[in-house]
């Protein structure tokens, strides 16, 4: 037993005694800066956001994809038609409640007041859920602008791939057994800049 805690504590001191690190670096590097190739692509992702905020659809014409302008704008015409129409109503509703609780015949007198409250409540609803769609739908043609600028010069045709490469590499000499390897690659093509 002496034997064991005496081997575990010369081991113990002898790991104590060897330096972690010295003062002197081993080896000096040439130069201690990295040149950084100019990440300049020539296309403004925030020319790209200021454009779709100031005009929507502005931004996907800069980008090169004309083809979403007339979606974002029937998506924001529509959801505004709809959100102005159901204003119209609920402006209808409340001044037909407010004539019958002055006393005044109003639009809809075959109708009990409960009839007109709900409405009115279900006109308001809708407005301010179409407004809010609205207002989602300008934010989401900024969000897609500034995608669609960050990813101008990826390629996404059909040449991206993935190649699988099973082998099988032998180990050790005194090791017994086979190692098996699957190697994927992936490869990813930047489009060129045009000049």
């Amino acid at each position: 037993m002496l034997r064991y805690i005496t081997a575990i504590l010369s081991c113990f001191a002898f790991f104590l005694h060897l330096p972690a690190q010295s003062d002197k670096p081993a080896y000096k590097p040439k130069s201690d800066t990295i040149t950084v190739q100019s990440a300049d692509t020539g296309h403004s992702v925030k020319k790209a956001v200021i454009l779709s905020a100031i005009v929507p659809g502005t931004g996907q014409i800069y980008n090169r994809k004309w083809w979403k302008t007339p979606i974002i704008y029937a998506a924001l015409s529509t959801s505004i038609y709809f959100a102005l129409d159901q204003n119209q109503k609920f402006v209808r509703y409340k001044n037909a409640y407010i004539q019958r609780i002055n006393g005044q015949p109003d639009e809809f007198s075959g109708q009990p007041d409960n009839w007109i409250l709900t409405n009115l409540e279900i006109a308001r609803r809708n407005r301010d859920l179409l407004f809010i769609a609205s207002a989602g739908i300008y934010v989401l043609n900024i969000v897609d602008a500034a995608v669609d600028a960050h990813l101008f010069y990826f390629d996404v045709s059909d040449d991206l791939s993935i190649h699988i490469i099973p082998s099988v590499s032998y180990s050790l000499p005194h090791v017994s057994g086979l190692n098996w390897q699957c190697t994927f690659t992936l490869n990813f093509y930047r489009k060129n800049k045009k000049s």
